[in-house]
């Protein structure tokens, strides 16, 4: 196979440069796949992220990437559980303290992806800046695509596989003929605190239900607190949330979250929204092509589960992409089909839990989930 002119060729090109994408890159030079490079955007996004926590079982997937090493050294502080207002105004615990593997960590989401990043690096991953303005993509030969990048000409590459990490936006998937199926299109609206004087303090998540959504805590680096309120975009405008004073309002009802922040100091300017939606692709792989986190599948920020997701689908995709590439096969479907069965076990976990808070159960917020589960 020849490169196009002007371009590189390589056996597989990641879209997007975050966990999911770097962890693919790892496992599939664990698996001996040589020629891999990543395409990330530019700048890279370090926007804060609002107190993400992964459990003691991302252990496991840290370590079959060959990662816990380096994530152990980089001294995350630990999660000892969660606790929730759910169903009843009194906090429920789920502690970590009888799990064997231990605690899990409250990470500093910044240094985690760098980390990531440059380990894949190491390993031999080639990072490209840019992003991706064209493919072409053909049954029998290699995709060519282009990269556009800042104040430079385009560049194009070609490569035997893709994949798409690039996140709800589908970089490669849309363009490829994926449809994104949208169930939910929760929004959280989260600002963050310095809690050094705290008069409070916690190694646990924290939730807490509310007439309109619910509410998130959980420690960030550097004695901060993450406080987020997740809605649906009509119930967010009719309250004026993205209104610091509003928002404010909001968090004045509630009874465990407001308590937790006694003493702590609003980051001025640090309101921000983020799109959290549940949605997943019609087809999580095609012709030579796969998607793995959320451009594959978005969770409900409820089940604190889209970093280990990010790893778990790396680790698969690498292994069906290897098997493919040393074959040079198509990608076999039953990559699709686990990432399928896996959202729809996502799907079942995330009614019951929503139908468990009956306190409110003709507010719209939670007439709309439990109209869902029953879809």
């Amino acid at each position: 196979m020849n490169a196009p002119s002007g371009g590189a060729e390589w056996d597989v090109a990641v879209v997007g440069g975050g966990p999911a994408g770097c962890a693919t890159a790892l496992a599939l030079l664990r698996h001996g796949v040589e020629r891999v490079c990543i395409v990330e955007p530019e700048p890279i996004d370090d926007t804060p992220r609002p107190g993400e926590s992964v459990p003691p079982d991302c252990r496991l997937l840290l370590e079959a990437l060959g990662a816990w090493e380096v994530f152990a050294a980089d001294g995350h502080d630990p999660c000892l559980g969660s606790c929730a207002a759910w169903g009843s105004a009194e906090l429920g615990y789920n502690d970590f303290v009888f799990d064997p593997r231990g605690h899990g960590w409250h990470l500093d989401r910044a240094r985690f992806d760098r980390s990531l990043r440059d380990l894949a690096r190491s390993h031999g991953a080639v990072l490209l800046s840019g992003r991706v303005s064209a493919i072409e993509h053909r049954a029998d030969a290699p995709a060519v695509m282009t990269v556009a990048r800042k104040a430079r000409p385009p560049s194009r590459l070609s490569a035997r596989y893709l994949v798409d990490a690039s996140g709800a936006r589908g970089a490669v998937a849309r363009r490829l003929g994926a449809e994104r199926l949208p169930l939910d299109q929760l929004t959280c609206f989260y600002a963050f605190f310095d809690a050094a004087d705290a008069r409070s303090t916690s190694q646990l998540t924290m939730a807490e239900a509310a007439p309109d959504g619910w509410w998130y805590a959980a420690a960030v680096p550097g004695d901060g607190l993450a406080v987020a309120f997740a809605t649906d975009p009509d119930i967010a405008r009719d309250l004026r949330l993205d209104d610091r004073d509003r928002w404010f309002a909001q968090l004045e009802n509630t009874t465990h979250i407001a308590r937790r922040l006694f003493g702590c100091r609003f980051r001025p300017d640090s309101l921000m929204v983020r799109a959290a939606a549940v949605a997943r692709l019609d087809r999580a792989s095609g012709r030579r092509w796969l998607a793995v986190g959320d451009a594959a599948a978005s969770y409900d920020p409820m089940s604190s589960q889209g970093l280990y997701k990010a790893l778990s689908d790396a680790l698969r995709a690498g292994d069906a992409l290897a098997r493919a590439q040393s074959d040079d096969q198509d990608i076999a479907p039953a990559y699709a089909e686990a990432t399928r069965a896996e959202f729809d076990d996502h799907l079942r976990s995330r009614a019951y839990f929503y139908a468990l808070e009956q306190r409110w159960a003709d507010a719209p917020f939670w007439r709309r989930r439990y109209a869902s589960a029953r879809n």
